[in-house]
């Protein structure tokens, strides 16, 4: 990484591709990968996701109360950087 700031949240998803996909002469369409997603170091993320720094998981009882604590975190975070 390029150590740039802190990652907040939960670890990235491990399904990251991207596909091509044509359309086939009878009507059908077919998809393939077209290629993958790695970090600088050669680190294949769709084998292994992206682990935050500080771990802050938001609730669906978060969401129905309009909470957000991964960005409050990021917040406190900053303020915290600033002073």
């Amino acid at each position: 990484t390029l150590k740039l700031g802190k990652v907040i949240g939960t670890e990235t998803y491990r399904w990251i591709i991207f596909t091509t996909g044509k359309g086939l002469v009878d009507g059908s369409y077919y998809r393939l990968p077209a290629w993958g997603c790695y970090t600088l170091d050669g680190k294949d993320l769709e084998r292994e996701g992206v682990a935050p720094d500080i771990y802050i998981k938001n609730t669906v009882k978060d969401r129905l109360e309009g909470k957000d604590p991964q960005l409050e975190r990021a917040i406190a975070e900053i303020l915290e950087m600033l002073e």
